[in-house]
């Protein structure tokens, strides 16, 4: 790790607190340092490159304190591989090949293998250079010999086997990353001889001016509520480990039957994109509030995506944001855009999910890690920390330079849906599918963002010539089972989802698909779920706010509120409002036994009716 003196501008060691290394027993000082940038030449920093024979991006970064906002589109960084049968060429291909730098000197550059066996690449050359310089310049022309008195600085020669050799390996924590209980202190510890740097503003802790050094003694606490978002890196001998995000949400009372719930608010003859009054959203979020305790979206713009996240924390609800990702640039910047609203009319989302399925569907990794970086820009600029991550189907390969930028991983699970696996065994073969990505990712908080099971549009056939029959009973069973695991398990899992979309099918998608939903268009949720619901409403959900009380719950009729507040009542089995007063008590009376919400001014509770 370099770190400059603040009385000099030259690159040195840090003598004032010298090398903290880590041992068995700990890290021995407790320092935070400032890495100022130098004057001067520029230099190039790698902070990724793929292994030998093996495609990937290259990740990096230019320091220098000519670079600013304003200039910074005036430079490139050439990547030229050294064949070795004695021919250079650029990447990522001829004509593309002056690869943009952000005003932070930040770049990422498509480095395919050059060949595997003998004829893999080993040796990739850097080069910072104006971009005017090149003008037009065909990248055929560009080698060695033509870069003579072209670049800036000097160039920077990787060797992939050394590069991989030598790297250090990423800090761990003391607890893995995920849901724990509020309160929970965790610690960090690295491989011997290494230095941990980390930032908790969701910055780079390799290159930002927030990175401080892990002494062995600090701890991080697990709020009681939001999340603690911990990014540290290893540096050992001016080489760094790749990054390492850990994400830890607290632990709470399940007292809703879901967790959380996906939401996707195109309802009957709306399509994707059809404008969604604030007003209609409010009215399609009430039923969802009676249900989970987080939701999940998919896009920001439309279908009442602006508005849904303000909404549900109004609702007391927590929240997961999508930033659609496509191959379209307009479109994704359309989304980040989307975003930049929700985030300033506030409040902030718990957890920003940059793309789903995009592995799966064959978006560039190179688009979805530029994605993310602007996400993170957002998120940044509107002076939050979030955790950022990504969403796609289990056993997925991820592109290193994508998964290092990622604070959590989401998983789409649909054993039994898409492929052969019998009605009997699909919440098995659920549960052992997450734990084989929880065990892949270690260091990662992993979330089961989508699991399901349709009840109608007719049999299907899947691998092997099975035949897969939905039927609302089918449904039923699997989310009993589904909803058994997670409150047991205490997993964080998102349902697919809250309504029917027959949009879905009108689009040319498989029938089956507007059928997953819990409710309809009308808002109902379907009868054949409401018993299965009801057996997963364990306590009531506290309220907070000053001087109400609730008394008796269960209640055989009237519930007294200790102060006269403005209440709503919902039956939470069909999700509809009941009554609405102005008092210090409500009458359930006259309602059947079972789970109901009450809205009081600004906070939900639930009441059980024996």
């Amino acid at each position: 790790m370099k770190v400059l003196s603040k009385n000099k501008k030259t690159r040195m060691k840090p003598l004032l607190f010298q090398k903290i290394v880590c041992i068995a027993a700990g890290i021995l000082l407790n320092a935070s340092i400032s890495r100022m940038q130098a004057a001067g030449d520029p230099e190039i920093v790698i902070n990724y490159i793929p292994p030998t024979g093996e495609g990937g991006v290259a990740e990096g970064r230019v320091i220098w304190d000519g670079l600013a906002n304003n200039n910074a589109g005036q430079y490139a960084v050439i990547a030229m591989l050294h064949a070795s049968w004695g021919s250079d060429y650029v990447k990522p291909y001829n004509n593309n090949y002056l690869n943009v730098i952000d005003e932070s000197g930040n770049f990422s550059i498509d480095i395919t293998t050059g060949g595997e066996s003998d004829y893999a690449i080993a040796d990739v050359s850097f080069y910072f250079v104006l971009r005017a310089t090149f003008g037009g310049m065909d990248g055929s022309s560009v080698n060695v010999a033509s870069m003579a008195g072209k670049y800036l600085g000097r160039p920077l020669t990787v060797n992939r086997n050394d590069f991989w050799s030598n790297r250090p390996l990423p800090p761990v924590p003391s607890i893995r990353p995920g849901l724990t209980e509020a309160g929970r202190r965790i610690t960090l510890s690295c491989q011997a001889g290494g230095a941990v740097f980390y930032t908790l503003d969701g910055s780079d802790p390799a290159s930002s001016s927030s990175a401080r050094i892990y002494d062995g003694n600090t701890t991080f606490t697990v709020p009681s509520a939001g999340s603690l978002l911990v990014k540290a890196v290893t540096e050992m001998s001016s080489s760094f480990s790749s990054p390492a995000s850990f994400v830890w949400l607290p632990q709470e009372a399940l007292t809703t039957p879901f967790w959380g719930i996906n939401v996707s608010l195109a309802l009957n003859g709306e399509y994707f994109g059809f404008p969604l009054s604030e007003e209609t959203t409010r009215a399609r979020m009430a039923p969802i509030a009676l249900l989970a305790k987080w939701i999940r979206t998919f896009g920001t713009l439309n279908n009442g995506h602006p508005y849904i996240n303000k909404i549900a924390k109004e609702q007391g609800l927590r929240t997961m944001i999508g930033v659609h990702v496509t191959g379209n640039t307009l479109e994704n910047n359309a989304q980040i855009q989307g975003l930049r609203q929700i985030l300033q009319t506030g409040p902030a989302p718990d957890l920003i999910a940059v793309g789903n399925e995009c592995n799966y569907g064959g978006i560039a990794s190179a688009t979805l890690a530029s994605c993310i970086d602007a996400v993170r820009k957002a998120v940044k600029d509107a002076g939050f920390v979030i955790p950022v991550g990504s969403v796609d189907i289990p056993g997925v390969s991820w592109s290193r330079s994508v998964l290092d930028k990622l604070d959590f991983i989401g998983v789409n699970i649909y054993c039994g849906t898409w492929d052969k696996t019998p009605e009997n065994e699909m919440v098995n073969a659920l549960i052992r599918t997450y734990a084989n990505e929880v065990a892949a990712f270690p260091a990662k908080f992993i979330l089961l963002t989508e699991t399901g099971s349709p009840y109608s549009g007719g049999a299907y056939g899947v691998e092997d010539g099975v035949i897969q029959t939905p039927s609302p009973q089918k449904a039923a069973r699997y989310l009993d089972g589904v909803l058994d695991w997670v409150a047991r398990d205490k997993v964080p899992a998102f349902y697919f989802e809250a309504y029917d979309e027959p949009v879905k099918s009108q689009n040319g998608g498989h029938p089956i698909e507007q059928y997953f939903g819990l409710m309809d268009g009308n808002l109902q949720l379907h009868p054949f779920y409401g018993d299965v619901l009801n057996k997963y409403v364990t306590a009531t959900r506290p309220v907070h706010a000053t001087g109400i009380t609730l008394y008796p719950n269960p209640t055989s009729g009237i519930v007294f509120l200790g102060t006269e507040s403005d209440v709503k009542v919902y039956d939470i089995r069909r999700g509809v409002l009941l009554q609405k007063t102005l008092s210090n008590r409500v009458d359930l009376s006259a309602c059947p036994p079972g789970v109901y919400l009450l809205r009081i001014n600004e906070t939900f509770a639930k009441v059980v009716k024996k």
